[in-house]
């Protein structure tokens, strides 16, 4: 089996080599690897040149205009010469086994009905300078074709298109990617992707995501419109039963649910649903969400009691912390808000509201954030 690789490259000049690197060095060979240069003004273009005079699998493909990320992996799509193309971005890496597994795991999958459409694995993020940042293991699940849609929509866990063993077929048939979406167009890819047919799960953590300032996603506010917008392509009763036909209990699904609710800003018809959330095992996250309603509708005193409650309960729940502290902030017992954003900082690493907030409490300048989802187990970092 031959397999391409694509790269879109724009201002990647100090990460590009050590990409290459990393995919030359792959156990299993690849046959091609695509590099479509975006017009950038640095040097990144005239690196992958120069490279390539030494390594002849890599091609450089220049567009006549910069048109974006979508628009340079869509060109890669149509050029590659191969049906299964690994996607990477210009300034992650990957581990030297990845495509060897991959393949295995494709190989063994060819009964899978629908048909495998890509493989991706489990992650780990880097800082700027490669080095992997502690805790930043990031995990995904093995899903049957019928929960996969559902699951994404809750909860995105294919976080960069770096590692992505895709079907090319498959991806041209359902248009490639949007290019009217400049921010996790890779996330609404995916989504229309996960309908098309089955994906394969490898869990090892064997693509390093790295995390730096020209990180597109860094900014939070961008990247949560995005996730909006995303949101907004499909309706409340499409969302609705791809969340229910996943393999959960009906509580756990209503629950995710709510949360999607949440995001569409109909936080009265999700607050109301949560009435109907009863199970012992989702009490906390019950409370949470309550919580957040009252906070939208500056209720603080009843926002207030839910989260002392919960914290009571778990004395770890980050995003608690992290709102009570804000509603501390808020009545002047800046003591109590200060210790309880140090705690949520070291019980998760990378908590950017809680840091955030931290700052606008010491320098005065600078609104608070609430966080409105409760904090998944390792989060994606943005510094």
């Amino acid at each position: 089996m031959k397999i391409s690789c694509v790269i879109p490259l724009y201002h990647a000049e100090k990460y590009i080599v050590e990409t290459l690197d990393s995919l030359m060095a792959q156990s299993y060979a690849l046959d091609e690897i695509l590099v479509v240069d975006d017009c950038g003004q640095d040097r990144s273009a005239e690196l992958v040149q120069a490279y390539s005079m030494r390594h002849p699998v890599v091609r450089l493909i220049r567009q006549p205009s910069n048109q974006g990320g979508s628009a340079a992996r869509n060109r890669g799509l149509h050029e590659a010469r191969n049906t299964w193309l690994l996607m990477m971005d210009a300034d992650d890496t990957v581990h030297p086994n990845l495509l060897e597994r991959q393949i295995e795991l494709l190989r063994q999958a060819e009964a899978i009905k629908p048909s495998p459409v890509c493989v991706h694995s489990a992650y780990l993020q880097t800082d700027a300078d490669g080095q992997v940042l502690e805790n930043s293991e990031y995990r995904g699940m093995q899903l049957p074709f019928n929960e996969t849609f559902g699951s994404l929509l809750v909860r995105n866990y294919i976080i960069t298109p770096s590692g992505l063993l895709l079907n090319r077929d498959a991806a041209l048939e359902i248009g490639g990617y949007r290019t009217n979406i400049f921010i996790s167009e890779d996330a609404e890819f995916i989504l229309r992707l996960a309908r098309k047919g089955s994906f394969i799960y490898l869990d090892e953590p064997y693509v390093y995501f790295r995390r730096h300032a020209m990180s597109i996603t860094s900014d939070l506010n961008k990247a949560s419109q995005a996730g909006q917008a995303i949101l907004d392509i499909y309706s409340i009763d499409e969302i609705k039963k791809a969340v229910f036909e996943r393999g959960y209990s009906e509580q756990k699904n209503r629950l995710d649910f709510i949360t999607l609710l949440y995001q569409y800003q109909r936080y009265t018809e999700g607050f109301a649903a949560l009435e109907q959330i009863t199970e012992e095992e989702f009490l906390h996250s019950k409370y949470f969400l309550q919580a957040v309603f009252y906070q939208e509708r500056q209720q603080w005193n009843e926002a207030s009691l839910l989260l002392d409650r919960l914290i009571s309960q778990n004395h770890n729940h980050g995003a608690a912390l992290n709102n009570r502290a804000v509603l501390y902030a808020y009545s002047g017992d800046s003591k109590a808000a200060m210790e309880l954003w140090e705690k949520a900082i070291a019980l998760f690493p990378g908590y950017m509201d809680a840091t955030d907030n931290l700052k606008v409490w010491k320098s005065g300048v600078g609104d608070y954030r609430f966080t409105k989802r409760e904090l998944r187990k390792n989060l994606l970092r943005y510094s």
